[in-house]
């Protein structure tokens, strides 16, 4: 596990600065629909978000599985085809610990002004500086309530990234790419030698 660290750290928090900008630009968005109260415009705006968020994912992890796969054909590296999932459950560590306070401060009576509640509160609060681009959905309301004020929600979040890394992790690691507009530049040290032959 360190030594994953230790090769995917750099990794881990460009998925996590990738998010946090990401979100931002979600929470513009959702405020300045919410001032023009078109719901349905809200919606549209936060799938985009999200969209363009999950796009940034896929095609820096699918890099990543492109050059592990390098490494793989050299025996430099052994094949996990988890790699580009547990880097994204990694980078979403602080969305999940978001999660269990949220979770705490619902569950765990104490009343308003304590620690659990405040916790919960805060953390509520800075979800929308990684979380913002869902805030958008999050605000539409089931019943009486909003969606963002059920606890579980806060765990589903982090499940698409972790899946949308998961599958270009493994894509890249075959080689298998949907455009040729994101062709990744390798270094000749690092080609794959059945690629140099055939140049």
């Amino acid at each position: 596990m360190k030594k994953f660290f230790g090769e995917h750290s750099y990794n881990m928090v460009k998925m996590l600065l990738n998010q946090f900008a990401t979100a931002i630009f979600g929470f513009v968005l959702f405020l300045a629909t919410k001032k023009a109260e078109n719901i349905a415009l809200m919606n549209v705006t936060s799938i985009a978000a999200i969209l363009f968020y999950l796009f940034l994912l896929y095609t820096m992890t699918w890099e990543i599985g492109y050059h592990d796969r390098v490494a793989v054909a050299q025996g430099r590296k052994k094949k996990n085809v988890f790699t580009g999932a547990l880097i994204s459950l990694c980078a979403n560590v602080p969305n999940f610990i978001y999660a269990i306070f949220i979770t705490l401060a619902v569950f765990i009576n104490a009343g308003e002004g304590s620690f659990i509640a405040n916790i919960g509160g805060i953390c509520s609060f800075l979800a929308l500086f990684l979380e913002g681009m869902f805030t958008g959905l999050l605000s539409n309301h089931i019943g009486a309530v909003s969606l963002g004020s059920h606890w579980f929600v806060y765990f589903l979040i982090p499940l698409p990234a972790i899946l949308v890394c998961g599958i270009a992790y493994y894509l890249g690691l075959r080689d298998v790419k949907f455009t040729s507009l994101f062709d990744p530049i390798v270094p000749e040290s690092d080609r794959d030698p059945a690629e140099k032959r055939r140049k």
